[in-house]
């Protein structure tokens, strides 16, 4: 699955910086899932001087993280 987050260079710095990612689930069971942060990049966004950052995101199926 491909996601976009917007925000300030540091905002994203935090974001980009993690190997995994816990989202909530809203009607799902379990009610978390984890997700694998893939190949995150990060580019200029046109608007108000904010960046965008992408990634591909992959269910982790609790493997383990080197």
């Amino acid at each position: 699955m491909k996601v976009c987050f917007h925000g300030t260079a540091e905002e994203l710095d935090r974001v980009s910086g993690r190997r995994l990612m816990i989202l909530l689930t809203f009607r799902d069971l379990p009610r978390l899932r984890v997700f694998a942060l893939l190949h995150p990049r990060t580019l200029k966004h046109p608007y108000n001087g904010l960046f965008r950052l992408c990634a591909d995101l992959a269910e982790d199926e609790g493997g383990v993280h080197g």
